[in-house]
């Protein structure tokens, strides 16, 4: 086998930037997949259909933690109840990132990192876990 192969000429040769290997409709196919992909930074994973909008988890919030609307919207850096807010959707909702980041005038690059951030503290700071699991607690008692 080794010898029989040994003038075969390398298959990689013929891919397009070793990501596909076909022929050239077939590369074309991808091409146009990638080109699509690249205008939409983000790509929504798949999810469940949801009983939960935003509606509803800011009026939970304002329930169960006895706030006002106006806390959860504050622009104020390190805004607790704003980063809770946007796990939640980002968590319940069938929102894409994007779509969330319009209710809060933010960019979708930031509302994946304050949900990220979130969930982080929230295994760090006991508090932070107590009020999320409350939370959702509260959204799936309906």
């Amino acid at each position: 086998y080794m010898i029989s192969s040994q003038d075969m000429k390398d298959p990689l040769l013929k891919s397009y930037h070793h990501i596909a290997l076909g022929s050239e409709g077939f590369i074309e196919k991808i091409k146009e997949k990638i080109e699509k992909l690249g205008r939409r930074r983000e790509i929504p994973s798949t999810r469940y259909i949801s009983k939960y909008d935003v509606d509803i988890i800011i009026t939970k919030m304002t329930q169960v933690l006895n706030i006002e609307r106006s806390m959860i919207f504050d622009k104020k850096r390190g805004n607790f109840y704003l980063s809770l807010a946007i796990y939640l959707m980002k968590r319940f909702t069938p929102l894409s990132l994007s779509e969330i980041g319009e209710l809060f005038k933010m960019d979708y690059s930031a509302i994946s990192q304050a949900a990220k951030r979130f969930e982080q503290k929230s295994k760090v700071n006991y508090e932070i876990k107590e009020i999320k699991q409350k939370m959702i607690a509260a959204l799936k008692e309906d």
